[in-house]
């Protein structure tokens, strides 16, 4: 896992699933990488993009796995450890049908920039802001 990625999982109090946890194994047997969390508001996905012009993949799999399971669940999209983008589960499902995220031939979905403004956040804060966590 990148630093960026475990200075902003540690800031927003997000964690890995852990063994004695209810659904690790299940977790654990699906998700291979460690970019996948727990929050109290739900499941996360989080990508880090350290290119000029930055671009994401998520794979088809984990939405439809997290689809099938009815959790919320959200899509953090990070350009470093403070800032980026969120969506959340009706977002993501959106973007998807709209194919504003193209399915490539790898069975990823492509995500370019530059997203709509909606989902950026600048701090931490502003993240749990957007996921309903805390307020500004």
């Amino acid at each position: 896992m990148g630093q960026e990625i475990k200075e902003f999982t540690k800031a927003i109090g997000a964690t890995r699933p852990q063994p004695g946890d209810k659904s690790y194994k299940l977790f654990k047997s699906v998700f291979r990488r460690s970019n996948y969390f727990r929050h109290d508001k739900g499941f996360m996905i989080i990508k880090i993009s350290r290119s000029d012009k930055p671009f994401w993949g998520v794979g088809k799999k984990y939405i439809d796995f997290l689809n099938e399971l009815e959790i919320n669940y959200f899509l953090v999209l990070l350009d470093s450890n403070k800032s980026g983008y969120v969506f959340d589960k009706t977002e993501i499902n959106r973007m998807i049908k709209r194919k504003e995220w193209r399915l490539a031939s790898d069975d990823n979905y492509k995500i370019n920039s530059p997203l709509p403004n909606r989902y950026l956040f600048r701090n931490t804060e502003q993240f749990l802001s957007q996921i309903g966590a805390t307020e500004v």
